[in-house]
């Protein structure tokens, strides 16, 4: 989706997901897009953004997972370029984004859990503003003893009834990230852009009427396809246009025609074949 100057998608295995139902709205602080996508339990995937225009002032860019805030990522000024979020991490491990299962209960204790109204969407920021240095670099310390708990649990069923996945987040992975400075950023006035990705099922989407049929959209891969092999911009000067017969049936014509042959009737068919930023990871 783009809004803006700025851009987001949802990509699985290096490929951006479909995007359903695509709704913009606007208020005098956040302008809002918004869309749905089709999950699938086990895969992992990224939130892929770009800005597409040299902004005036520093960008800060957020993304949110199920309610799960990212590292912040501030964008010097003038830069425009492209980056992704593939993980959570903090200054020594990460892991991995993917969709899984949601555990849905019965229990009406859990109906007041405010956290559950975040699940089922991912969401990208961007704010205009500045910012300045407020630490000097300082040099990180790898260790064993630090790990990366997000909380999880069951979901009231009621608060989330086309819901069937959620964020999970891998195995977490060491990592040794190279020393940055700390950044204070200040937003400005201006309203902020804001990318929303509701996500469930194919399924579900197909049965509320968001996503078309399985069997549309495999007809649909398949035109796209064959318009690309076979279609051509139109005939050239050397090609025969459709008033002439093939040399060969020409010549059958001719040789019959001395010996006073009858001929069926015959059809003749024709076909044509158709950058540089303060970038915190």
């Amino acid at each position: 989706m783009i809004l803006g100057d700025f851009s987001a998608c949802i990509i699985v295995d290096g490929q951006e997901l479909p995007e359903y139902d695509v709704v913009v709205s606007s208020t005098p602080t956040e302008n809002r897009i918004t869309c749905w996508i089709a999950s699938e339990e086990g895969k992992k995937f990224g939130v892929r953004i770009k800005v597409l225009a040299m902004q005036s002032s520093s960008v800060c860019s957020t993304v949110s997972v199920d309610g799960v805030q990212c590292r912040n990522r501030i964008l010097a000024l003038g830069w425009v370029d492209m980056m992704e979020y593939t993980c959570l991490s903090d200054n020594y491990v990460s892991r991995d984004f993917m969709f899984s299962h949601i555990e849905l209960t019965d229990d009406d204790s859990m109906l007041d859990d405010q956290t559950a109204n975040d699940i089922g969407q991912i969401v990208s920021k961007f704010r205009l503003g500045n910012h300045r240095v407020t630490k000097d670099v300082v040099k990180l310390r790898m260790g064993s003893d630090h790990t990366l708990r997000v909380r999880g649990g069951k979901v009231h069923e009621r608060s989330k009834k086309a819901c069937s996945h959620r964020v999970a987040f891998g195995e977490e992975v060491l990592v040794q990230r190279r020393p940055v400075p700390s950044c204070k950023f200040v937003p400005d006035n201006s309203p902020s852009t804001v990318f929303a990705f509701k996500y469930t099922r194919l399924d579900i989407l197909q049965a509320m009427g968001v996503a078309p049929p399985t069997s549309n959209i495999q007809i649909a891969a398949k035109t796209e396809h064959s318009d690309e092999t076979e279609v051509m911009n139109g005939p050239s000067e050397s090609s025969p246009s459709n008033d002439v017969k093939p040399l060969a049936r020409i010549r059958e014509l001719e040789v019959t025609s001395r010996f006073g042959g009858v001929f069926p009737s015959c059809s003749f068919f024709s076909c044509r074949w158709s950058s540089s930023a303060y970038v915190n990871k």
